[in-house]
């Protein structure tokens, strides 16, 4: 059973107030401000959480973007295509020769796996993501020079 599919409260009907904490902490962790769930009968429940500034986040390792820094660059930046705990592959390593739709890494959540893929054929320049740290959507995983 993986990391993730232990902080996952399990709930019959409405969840307790300390559910409620801890599926907010785990939406703050994996940078994401909303969530929705449902028990396939009707009941729904909808929740929003601002996102904190990074400085409060506390606990857990945490993938967080920094704030975009206009720098000339070629490179492509390969994004977690869904939140989860980041799997790296062998590809993702610096240096390595890649092809348009290999996977890079597999983002995880439960028994959910993503795989993260990368749009373009090149070589793998900077690995951003780290090994088993929960990452939001849209973070960047590799950084790819396309090839010439």
């Amino acid at each position: 059973m993986s990391t993730m599919e232990n902080q996952v409260p399990v709930f019959e009907g409405i969840p307790s107030s300390e559910d409620l904490a801890r599926i907010a902490d785990l939406l703050v962790q994996a940078g994401l401000e909303t969530i929705e769930l449902s028990d396939g009968m009707g009941a729904r429940c909808f929740m929003r959480v601002p996102a904190p500034a990074p400085a409060l986040v506390s606990g857990a390792q945490v993938a967080t973007a920094a704030a975009p820094v206009e720098v000339p660059s070629s490179d492509i930046a390969v994004k977690a295509p869904y939140f989860g705990v980041l799997a790296l592959t062998d590809l993702a390593e610096i240096g390595t020769v890649v092809r348009q739709g290999d996977v890079v890494g597999q983002m995880r959540i439960g028994t959910l796996q993503v795989p993260v893929t990368v749009p373009v054929e090149g070589t793998v320049v900077d690995v951003v993501g780290q090994e088993g740290v929960l990452t939001g959507y849209g973070a960047v995983v590799v950084r790819v020079e396309p090839a010439a």
